[in-house]
């Protein structure tokens, strides 16, 4: 099944996603793909994508920080 990036972010609030992708636009970005971990937890998503050998896309579904703010992930 083939979804909208965006349609996949707003499934899965708040958590990392890895996703196969199936279609870029004209700038080569994702648009479309199939959804294959979603996880709180990063490490399970990169330890996943060392796997696989598809052109896939790695993202946080959480907010962006604003200006001025940092933050910082214990592993």
């Amino acid at each position: 099944m083939q979804d909208k990036i965006e349609d996949i972010m707003k499934e899965y609030k708040d958590e990392w996603l890895l996703i196969k992708v199936l279609k870029t636009d004209e700038l080569d970005r994702p648009r479309e793909g199939k959804l294959i971990l979603h996880s709180k937890n990063r490490d399970e998503i990169y330890e996943k994508q060392r796997k696989l050998k598809d052109d896939l896309y790695i993202t946080y579904s959480g907010k962006i920080p604003k200006k001025g703010y940092a933050v910082a992930f214990n592993g």
